[in-house]
């Protein structure tokens, strides 16, 4: 009796761990459109130099999927090699002027399990010269729930801008304001998911 009673302990609790094992905790999904986020982290940080409205990262053009967020590309790649990003979509907005060195993206990924290693390739990767004898000197690559955010910038171009797109975005992406009893808090780190990779 007292073996049948502890063979049944042992299945119980081991019933029990792989239950909790099995309960990882799930990345949550933004509801909202894509498209409509960089809008709203405008409505929320604004900018004081022209800039395009949100535009789609062509996922299945190399050159695209390098350009605006990283992606690295073979020198010997062929028009129609698609580039496995990891990526379902993604939306760029850049200055409308070519000179100012400014690059604001939001992307979705497939699988919220990689999002750290996406946002890491995209933060080695991106290329901070990519305009006419510009750098920008500040990035940053953070994400919230299943989107990830790249926005580079000159200091000299808007000091403060990129932190302040952080900000925006994770208020826009988690619904919560960053004003907590009528005072400021220093950002939304808390909202944020994972690493937040800066530069500059």
């Amino acid at each position: 009796m007292k073996k049948i009673l502890a063979i049944s302990l042992a299945l119980i609790l081991l019933v029990c761990f792989a239950a909790c094992g099995g309960n990882t905790s799930k990345v949550e999904a933004y509801e909202g459109e894509l498209s409509a986020v960089i809008a709203s982290i405008y409505e929320k940080q604004p900018v004081e130099f022209m800039t395009c409205e949100a535009m789609p990262v062509e996922l299945s053009d190399p050159w695209s999927v390098n350009a605006y967020l990283g992606f690295p590309v073979d020198e010997n790649v062929t028009d129609g090699t698609i580039i496995k990003t990891g990526l379902k979509e993604a939306f760029f907005s850049e200055s409308m002027i070519g000179a100012q060195a400014y690059s604001l993206v939001v992307a979705r990924v497939e699988d919220a399990d990689k999002i750290e290693e996406i946002k890491k390739t995209m933060f080695e990767n991106i290329n901070t010269r990519k305009w006419i004898c510009v750098e920008a000197d500040q990035l940053r690559v953070v994400s919230c729930k299943d989107i990830i955010m790249l926005v580079m910038v000159s200091s000299q171009l808007a000091p403060g801008l990129a932190d302040g797109m952080v900000d925006a975005f994770a208020e826009v992406i988690s619904g919560q304001s960053k004003a907590t009893d009528g005072n400021a808090t220093n950002g939304n780190a808390s909202v944020l998911s994972g690493e937040i990779l800066t530069r500059g």
